[in-house]
């Protein structure tokens, strides 16, 4: 008799032993990761868009080569060093450009563009500067007032800085915004070109 080929039995595998996923503690725990991703995303849209104010002081100021000529045109070179302070703790700050003005009774007399840069939390950046002026027309009223002041030794000036920044904490970035900053008085001995002695001046700030 001729052999018969038997088909080998199938083991149908075992199903593992445990437990089922709870759903309703599936949809707790997603409900949590919601609530802490929104929270999170507030938490950066408010750092971004409402930081706190940024902090400018001049620290010293100073001038040479002060001339007013008779026809009423000042030439001089103004040296300031002005601080600029983050108080965010989490948030830098880009600094896309800069533009710090000098000027007598809201008259400008001389200007600078200052580089790009960027300043991280807690960080303090002194910037310092030379505004020149060359041969800069004055209205009549400014250039008598400056000659009484000249006279007396000291001179009465103002710092204006304009600059456009952005905010960033992690990944995300705020839209550029224009930050105005006024110093007022710069208090300035014209009968020595040292930067000693003089008092600093907290600037007001607006964004």
């Amino acid at each position: 008799m001729a052999p018969q080929n038997q088909q080998p039995r199938r083991t149908q595998p075992q199903p593992l032993p445990g437990r089922g996923l709870n759903p309703v503690l599936c949809i707790i725990v997603a409900l949590v990761l919601l609530g802490l991703l929104v929270g999170l995303a507030i938490l950066i849209t408010y750092l971004t868009l409402r930081p706190k104010k940024l902090v400018y002081t001049v620290e010293a100021a100073s001038v040479q080569d002060f001339a007013i000529a008779k026809d009423d045109h000042i030439s001089a070179k103004f040296n300031y060093v002005i601080k600029s302070y983050n108080p965010e703790k989490h948030v830098s700050v880009r600094y896309h450009s800069m533009r710090i003005s000098t000027a007598h009774h809201n008259q400008s007399v001389a200007h600078k563009e200052i580089s790009a840069f960027k300043q991280r939390p807690k960080n303090e950046t002194r910037i310092e500067t030379q505004l020149v002026s060359h041969n800069v027309a004055l209205s009549k009223f400014n250039a008598k007032d400056l000659r009484d002041e000249t006279t007396k030794g000291v001179i009465e000036m103002e710092v204006y800085i304009t600059a456009r920044v952005s905010y960033k904490t992690w990944i995300f970035r705020s839209r550029r915004r224009t930050l105005k900053a006024v110093c007022t008085p710069i208090m300035i001995n014209v009968t020595a070109n040292s930067l000693d002695g003089f008092q600093r001046v907290l600037c007001k700030t607006r964004l």
